[in-house]
């Protein structure tokens, strides 16, 4: 049962994306349209509400007073058409049906520009025939729907610093989405967008990558490609720091990790999304998207070949099987060999549709165990960096307190950890919490007694 509006979040991305590529009664559209009155029910059922308000505050969505950080890097098209509205959110009623929904996304299709003022939205709206969606002022307004009887208005502290991290996010999520439908569309991949980006990437972690590392974690089933990406993109900058590589090589490494699945656009999402082990077949065309990636890499002058070699070797493996078919005198740059490992790791750790997340324990074992499958330099590398609890792993201590892995240790086993709660689970205000590494030679120090979900 869901208890936050995750996934109507993203079920409401989705279609205004759907819709912008395709006609109104394109069948993926209209499953979206179908699908989201009906999660809508089933959610407000097991919250006990008539209606759903999703506010939208400063390019992030707010439920119930309280920030969604996930939602918000997943639902950036959504602030933005609010934006665009001169709204401060959507209310949306139990009994909303899908061609209210289908007009919703072709209105967001439409709206390139924001409108003259809130009347204006609201008319277009009653003159598409959507009853059912209302919109609500902006925040600043004292009519803001955030502020009835209902929803207190009253927004929960906000961290600055896991603001800027959703911000950087909600861009890397951007670039990636805008190059894989780009590519489904024809259009050119924004080599510049994706640096640039990048860049962003590289200077937002030079504290650590706790933050972040939680942020991209948030489970976003039905963009997960492009989550993947960016998970891919991050790991790989997160080992090149651990081997002091210079800012440029970590540039050219997180764009790689960016643009390494550039070649799923090509494939049908019949195939890409199938809730399923593919067959025989449709695993031969799956297995088409690295070749296509690299092609489509080769045609953009300003892809670096970093770029080009993540997209083509990233499924190659060190005894010369995976795909592409590779002459066996071809050559395979280190920095691939790590992207491959970042690619399988984030694959196996991450929660999809058809499997539960494998813990980092359980992957290293299932690596290590498949021979001639990774560099053993470039897993080692990687073992070493990201340790068996990625920074941003919640833990439980042996002492009964909890916290986040900042960093890993140089024991896998013995992270470091900010301590965000005492003994009886309290959270400790923030000038109490403090950082432990387990790995130190002090006595009566804690261990990592368990791995939270993500």
């Amino acid at each position: 049962m869901m208890h936050d509006p995750d996934e109507l979040v993203i079920l409401l991305t989705r279609g205004i994306s759907q819709r912008k590529m395709y006609f109104a009664e394109h069948p993926k559209v209209a499953a979206v349209a179908h699908a989201f009155p009906k999660k809508l029910v089933t959610f407000l059922e097991g919250a006990g509400h008539k209606s759903l308000f999703l506010g939208v505050v400063e390019n992030k969505l707010v439920y119930r007073g309280t920030y969604l950080i996930g939602p918000s890097i997943v639902g950036r098209k959504l602030a933005e058409f609010a934006e665009n509205l001169r709204c401060g959110g959507f209310l949306f009623q139990s009994v909303v049906h899908a061609v209210e929904m289908t007009q919703l996304f072709t209105l967001a299709s439409e709206v390139a520009e924001p409108v003259a003022h809130l009347e204006e939205a609201r008319t277009m709206l009653r003159e598409r025939g959507i009853r059912n969606i209302e919109l609500s002022p902006v925040y600043e307004d004292p009519e803001h729907f955030g502020k009835t009887a209902e929803f207190s208005g009253e927004l929960a502290d906000d961290n600055e610093g896991r603001m800027a991290g959703m911000f950087l996010c909600q861009n890397l999520f951007e670039t990636v989405d805008s190059a894989h439908s780009g590519s489904t569309m024809g259009y050119s991949l924004d080599i510049d967008r994706a640096r640039e980006e990048s860049g962003r990437l590289v200077d937002g972690t030079r504290d650590g990558f706790m933050d972040i590392m939680q942020l991209v974690h948030y489970p976003d089933f039905d963009t997960y490609t492009v989550g993947h990406s960016v998970r891919v993109a991050l790991l790989a900058t997160l080992v090149g720091k651990s081997m002091n590589l210079d800012d440029d090589m970590l540039l050219e490494l997180c764009m790689a990790g960016l643009l390494h699945d550039v070649g799923k656009s090509q494939i049908p999402d019949e195939i890409l999304f199938k809730p399923g082990r593919l067959d025989p077949e449709e695993r031969e065309i799956m297995e088409t998207h690295a070749q296509i990636g690299a092609e489509i890499l080769m045609g953009h002058e300003k892809a670096s070949m970093l770029a080009v070699s993540g997209a083509w070797g990233h499924h190659l493996r060190t005894d010369g099987g995976g795909y592409p078919k590779a002459p066996a005198w071809a050559p395979r740059h280190f920095l691939t060999q790590l992207l491959q490992v970042c690619d399988v790791f984030e694959a196996l750790t991450a929660i999809r549709p058809y499997k539960p997340p494998f813990s980092p324990r359980r992957v290293y074992e299932i690596m290590v165990g498949d021979e001639g499958a990774f560099d053993p330099t470039a897993l080692g590398v990687f073992v070493r960096a990201v340790g068996l609890y990625p920074p941003g792993s919640r833990l439980v201590l042996s002492d009964g307190t909890r916290g986040i892995v900042t960093a890993a240790g140089i024991d896998p086993e013995k992270p470091r950890v900010l301590v965000q709660t005492d003994r009886e689970g309290n959270e400790l205000p923030t000038e109490m919490q403090h950082e432990v590494d387990l790995d130190a030679e002090v006595e009566n120090l804690p261990e990592v007694e368990e791995m939270l979900p993500a």
